[in-house]
């Protein structure tokens, strides 16, 4: 009789376990969901805020050699903001342009395929504003990574 509850107990484990498995996929995107409607917002604020503080303070900062480590680190970390506003972005715009299906799609080239993904999808159906914007926002990230990089390695 304990074989058989623990042959049971252990069969109902595995159980809920192939089934948490399967739904990480609607919970990833039920989250990001979420995060895009109540993060973005902010999130596009602070981005804002922290161009102004890498163009007006950081990069003049940058002139000093002693400091270029710390400018150049500065201006490196704020592009994963950056990137976080055009994952959110591209979200947003997949999955309202094209739907689930194609975030799905997105998120399996290694999540972050969602940009390109908004991109393709607001240039078919020629919706240059948010195709321009979410261009802007990833020009910028790659931007701010590499100038981020090369002013950190030239302090050294």
């Amino acid at each position: 009789m304990v074989e058989k509850l623990k042959e049971m107990a252990g069969m109902a484990f595995g159980s809920l376990m192939f089934i948490a498995i399967l739904s990480l996929p609607l919970v990833f995107i039920m989250g990001a969901a979420w995060a895009s409607k109540n993060l973005l917002g902010p999130l596009i604020t602070i981005g804002w805020v922290l161009l102004a503080l890498n163009i007006v303070i950081l990069l003049p900062l940058s002139i000093f050699k002693r400091l270029r480590g710390f400018t150049g680190g500065g201006i490196f970390f704020s592009s994963f903001l950056f990137g976080l506003v055009a994952w959110l972005l591209g979200f947003i715009l997949t999955y309202s342009i094209w739907g689930a299906w194609a975030v799905v799609i997105g998120i399996l080239f290694l999540g972050g395929g969602v940009v390109p993904v908004a991109l393709l999808a607001t240039a078919i159906n020629g919706y240059w504003d948010p195709f321009f914007t979410l261009l802007t926002v990833t020009t910028l990230t790659f931007a701010a990574r590499i100038i981020g990089m090369l002013i950190a390695e030239s302090g050294e």
